[in-house]
């Protein structure tokens, strides 16, 4: 298979973004032998550029414009973006983080490509809730609802030792008041060893 088959193929099924696994699925065991030297060679040429280890993203005839939020989704799975750039989306944060954030029940990492670096931080399963699925430039995106955005950075800080006055300095505070408060004391209930702080940090808002 050359380079324009393959694109053609990935693009038909708008796989800006592919798998070793994805591969698995769309090419036949014929089709597959000799890829990977392929798709050295194809990395070579520019016409594939590497995300992370098993995760491609195909730049021929021309690299494609991804959402960097749907990328974080895909580069470390699962996971869903939350803490400041959930923040930054919802205007709570003035400013906008240099690296895309987000939570996962899988061990905390980072990775650097040619995006940018996006990070990875650990809560417990029972607490991978209280995000949803919006359409960010045309790519589906899992973020954190606001009021679980407020809840995961508040137990990050709490768990990191942080001074919760200083990060909730920069917080636009009208916005968080005008939440489902609700909502929030709900998010902060499932992070039961840390609850009855986060409900006390919650209470300078609410």
């Amino acid at each position: 298979m050359d380079i324009r088959s393959f694109s053609n193929l990935l693009r038909a099924h708008k796989l800006a973004l592919f798998s070793a696994g994805d591969l698995k699925i769309l090419l036949s065991p014929s089709a597959r032998q000799g890829l990977s030297l392929r798709l050295h060679q194809w990395r070579k040429k520019g016409w594939v550029s590497r995300i992370k280890r098993g995760l491609y993203q195909l730049d021929y005839p021309e690299p494609p414009v991804i959402a960097d939020l749907y990328l974080a989704n895909r580069i470390y799975e699962p996971s869903y973006v939350s803490l400041e750039t959930a923040l930054s989306h919802y205007q709570i944060l003035p400013e906008f983080s240099a690296q895309v954030t987000s939570v996962t029940s899988k061990p905390t990492r980072r990775f650097t490509n040619s995006h940018g670096l996006f990070t990875y931080t650990t809560i417990r399963p029972s607490a991978y809730a209280g995000y949803t699925a919006i359409n960010l430039q045309g790519w589906p995106v899992r973020m954190a609802e606001p009021e679980k955005a407020v809840i995961d950075r508040l137990y990050i800080a709490l768990r990191r030792g942080e001074n919760l006055a200083d990060v909730e300095d920069r917080w636009d505070k009208a916005r968080i008041r005008r939440m489902n408060s609700g909502k929030l004391r709900g998010y902060a209930a499932i992070f039961k060893s840390a609850e009855n702080k986060l409900k006390r940090a919650l209470d300078a808002f609410i």
